[in-house]
């Protein structure tokens, strides 16, 4: 993805389908949220859908490298070099046959260079059939769940602010400092001289005071719910059954609806897994790859399904 500045002078260069490209690529446009929050819900959202799929590798090979490279670009090449053996390295597929798939693979890195033909002397494992990963979901619900943060954060500040203080002087406004401050510390007893504020509540007073209802600015608990449902929205993205509103007892029915929602993205993953597992046993037959997804429904029972293709 390249990055475009955009100035006075090269904005009259871009036409209309460029503009409608780069202003349409979110929706609503505007400021996004990227920044340390929410690259920390990326990193948490990415390593909580690694879990959902569980490799079985043949001895060697690096479990986190296969899937990082699998679910960061969708595919991962399987070479056989004279140093190493059989191994999976990230690859760059190239050229197309009849049904415009690629056809030819090409790793070039500072250990391993190698170029060969898909399904005669290397294999493609594939997890999506576009040949994408798994990171416009991440961002997409990182970028929600950040800007929810934020404005949990904002709304906790907000409840706290229960007194405006007005002051016609500097020493009557670092007194209201002072006596704030003790205040925000939890002090249960503050004394003050009576000359900092007379007996009477009006504004003809040096100092006097606004008490503001902090119950209207409390609105962490509806945020808070959003931030759960934005994460089980997530969860049933990537194939984990979760149940919202907690029953005692669930029908099966309820049960069996949970879990094809949440599975039908994963059954997608899968069954491209076991289309291109198996067409990498051809060329490799010596090896073998099998895989566990994770498919209990959380907080009713567990039901891991093991895949050997």
């Amino acid at each position: 993805m390249g990055v475009y500045i955009l100035n006075k002078e090269s904005f009259n260069g871009f036409d209309y389908e460029f503009l409608n490209r780069y202003n349409g690529t979110r929706s609503p446009t505007g400021t996004v949220e990227y920044d340390f929050t929410t690259g920390y819900f990326f990193r948490s959202l990415y390593q909580r859908a690694l879990s959902i799929i569980d490799f079985k590798l043949p001895e060697g090979w690096n479990k986190r490298y296969f899937k990082n490279v699998l679910f960061g670009l969708g595919f991962i090449g399987i070479i056989r070099t004279p140093e190493y053996g059989i191994i999976p390295q990230i690859c760059s597929p190239s050229g197309y046959g009849l049904y415009l798939q690629p056809v030819e693979m090409l790793v070039a890195q500072p250990l391993v260079n190698f170029q060969g033909r898909i399904g005669d002397n290397c294999a493609l494992i594939r997890i999506t059939p576009d040949y994408m990963g798994i990171m416009d979901i991440i961002e997409h619900y990182a970028r929600l769940l950040a800007i929810c943060y934020t404005s949990i954060d904002v709304s906790m500040i907000n409840t706290r602010l229960s007194y405006i203080g007005y002051s016609d002087s500097k020493a009557g406004a670092e007194a209201l400092k002072v006596i704030a401050e003790k205040v925000s510390q939890g002090e249960p007893f503050i004394f003050v001289d009576k000359a900092v504020k007379s007996d009477a509540l009006d504004s003809q007073d040096p100092i006097y005071s606004t008490i503001l209802d902090p119950a209207k600015n409390y609105v962490s608990d509806k945020l808070l719910n959003d931030f759960t449902t934005i994460l089980n929205q997530f969860d049933r993205e990537i194939g984990i059954p979760i149940v919202d509103n907690k029953k005692e007892r669930m029908l099966n029915a309820e049960v069996t609806a949970l879990t094809s929602d949440a599975g039908t993205r994963l059954d997608t993953w899968t069954d491209c897994l076991d289309e291109t597992i198996a067409e990498c046993r051809i060329v490799f037959p010596e090896i073998d790859i099998t895989y566990t997804t994770r498919r209990e429904v959380v907080g009713i029972g567990t039901d891991n399904t093991d895949r050997d293709v």
